[in-house]
């Protein structure tokens, strides 16, 4: 995808009362409107012509890894995008990521990935666009993989930690 400027957006996604970590991903590219989209689908994320069917099995070989670190300008939290080739499809990308977000990726281990055209656009707009590129065709979606590394911590980190450790702490002996 040489030439290529890959826009991402991490946003909370709602399926009736389950809400999900959702990361949008477009794409400027000379490569044509509908490069991105089908080089991740022939890299086996899903095509989607119903975002409500959206199967919830992570998708093999895709992952997004989550990695962030104290710096002058305060923590700084990169995005990683693994898929089924050598070099990553998005690498250490600097991203500003809702407290919510980060909540249900730590937790549910997983993250709902949309890449299409022009999906990173006001978030009023959002559910039409993405219904409209469904229908049309043009939308890869599916579920991935969340992996936060050994640095990542989300502003919610002690608050979850003390819940896991609280229930370990609950279940009988011998389970």
């Amino acid at each position: 995808m040489h030439g290529t400027q890959i826009r991402f957006q991490g946003i909370v996604w709602t399926f009736g009362e389950r809400e999900f970590a959702a990361l949008l991903m477009d794409r400027h590219s000379a490569h044509g409107p509908g490069a991105l989209p089908h080089a991740a689908r022939s890299r086996g994320l899903p095509l989607t012509t119903d975002i409500r069917r959206v199967p919830l099995a992570p998708v093999p070989g895709w992952l997004i890894e989550a990695t962030s670190k104290e710096s002058t300008h305060g923590r700084q939290t990169r995005l990683t995008v693994h898929w089924p080739r050598v070099r990553p499809l998005l690498s250490h990308a600097d991203v500003d990521l809702p407290q919510r977000w980060q909540q249900l990726a730590v937790t549910q281990r997983a993250c709902l990935l949309l890449i299409g055209r022009d999906l990173v656009v006001d978030e009023r707009e959002l559910p039409q666009r993405v219904t409209r590129l469904a229908e049309s065709g043009s939308l890869a979606a599916g579920v991935v993989t969340f992996r936060s590394g050994s640095s990542f911590r989300p502003r919610t980190h002690d608050r979850i930690v003390g819940h896991r450790r609280a229930a370990r702490e609950r279940r009988p002996v011998g389970q």
